[in-house]
């Protein structure tokens, strides 16, 4: 996979997949942002848009830097298991060269469980919540 940093100058060409896509992961539950918090974000140079691609696939990351730690906070595309390692190894590379020592993501989603551990990750908070229905 090719990755490629997207500069704000060259935001406008892209967006209109990219926001399909963040569409598509906030279909599965992640309201806490709207695809315009991103668009900002990456505009004013806080995050950073990476798209990979080869012949066949495509996909984005958006990572945010946070002093020591680099943050993954939308992950979008189809590829085989070969890829994403590929697009992983990437990733953190960027985060070495920015001289980060902790590479983070969250997910509401269980299924990324065996996934992150594959990668790497490993879990380090859990939230448990009582729903405002039960009176709280």
């Amino acid at each position: 996979m090719i990755p490629t940093y997207i500069h704000k100058d060259d935001l406008r060409t892209v967006w209109p997949w990219i926001k399909e896509g963040l569409e598509r992961i906030r279909s599965k539950g992640h309201t806490e942002w709207i695809v315009e918090d991103i668009y900002c974000d990456c505009y004013e140079q806080r995050s950073m848009l990476w798209v990979f691609h080869d012949d066949n696939d495509k996909g984005f990351v958006i990572l945010q830097p946070n002093g020591k730690h680099l943050h993954i906070w939308c992950a979008y595309g189809f590829m085989d298991e070969a890829k994403i390692q590929d697009c992983f190894n990437h990733i953190i590379n960027i985060a070495k060269q920015g001289g980060c020592e902790k590479l983070t993501f969250m997910s509401y989603r269980k299924g990324w469980e065996r996934k992150a551990r594959a990668l790497g990750f490993t879990p380090t908070t859990w939230e448990y919540k009582i729903q405002e229905n039960n009176n709280v």
